[in-house]
């Protein structure tokens, strides 16, 4: 038996319109977004409120400074991560389709496709598992060695995969260079 002639564009269409399914998953992550906004304003707010303290010349303060910082730093790269991931995201899977956007908005994202958004990711990854290992570095407390072995490791399979995705899509726009 065949199916009526009508039923194959149906679901095509419904599959199709699927994607505006991303829009409450982009609110989603947006939220976070803020709550890491949030979060970061309040901890920058404590550093400038305490500045009369952290001017004194004191190696312990030096270090807790250095600690506040790269944790600035570390909120920051997930900020960067998570926009990148709705901005790639949506550009990807729902404006790609609109025609009439294409002129609009940065250029890279343009130019984004699945592969590049996940090397993106994956640069975002590893910076975010870097700034741990540097953490670990100026903790004062001693780091134990089954962590460090953890976090290199983590820091190791994200640099990994990053590139081997970032060679997969060498190799597969290498006709692209020609």
């Amino acid at each position: 038996m065949s199916q009526p002639p009508d039923t194959k564009p149906k679901l095509d269409d419904w599959l199709y319109q699927i994607r505006w399914l991303l829009y409450p998953i982009n609110i989603g992550l947006t939220l976070a977004l803020l709550v890491f906004l949030a979060r970061f304003l309040y901890k920058v707010a404590l550093l400038v409120l305490d500045l009369p303290n952290l001017l004194e010349a004191d190696k312990a303060i030096d270090q807790a400074l250095l600690i506040t910082i790269v944790t600035l730093l570390d909120q920051a790269m997930i900020c960067t991560l998570l926009i990148v991931t709705i901005m790639g995201g949506h550009q990807i899977y729902v404006r790609r389709f609109q025609e009439h956007l294409h002129g609009e908005g940065p250029f890279w994202l343009r130019k984004v496709d699945t592969i590049v958004l996940k090397v993106k990711m994956g640069l975002a990854f590893t910076g975010v598992s870097s700034v741990m290992i540097l953490k670990d570095l100026v903790s004062v407390n001693v780091v134990p060695t089954e962590i460090w072995v953890a976090h290199i490791s983590i820091h190791l399979v994200f640099m990994l995969t990053t590139l081997m995705t970032a060679l997969v899509w060498r190799l597969m726009h290498s006709k692209d260079k020609e």
